[in-house]
């Protein structure tokens, strides 16, 4: 399996965030409550134990098109992040996928 599979996979079994599409009865109640996408990621990204695999999914999937909240970072965050990331992965010399 690709680092992507096994990321998406981890993301996928531990992601806190499984709540909205799950029903589970621990979601986060924050109704009418007007949220950026900062204050959302820093609410429901906190405690995940996939936060790591999560952005490095969508820092590796996505680069600067990603959308929405992933592993702790607003779009906004991430953006920015992404031509550091390029560059430390290119001094590491790992590979792509």
């Amino acid at each position: 399996m690709c680092r992507n599979g096994v990321l998406l996979e981890v993301v996928t079994r531990g992601g806190r965030c499984l709540w909205l599409v799950s029903g589970d009865e621990q979601a986060p109640e924050w109704d009418g409550e007007e949220l950026t996408d900062r204050e959302l990621a820093a609410r429901l990204c906190a405690e995940c134990s996939a936060r790591r695999a999560c952005l490095e999914l969508e820092l590796r999937t996505a680069g600067l098109d990603t959308l929405g909240v992933w592993g702790g970072l607003s779009e906004e965050d991430r953006r920015a992040l992404y031509p550091v990331w390029l560059a430390r992965r290119g001094r590491r010399g790992g590979p792509s996928s």
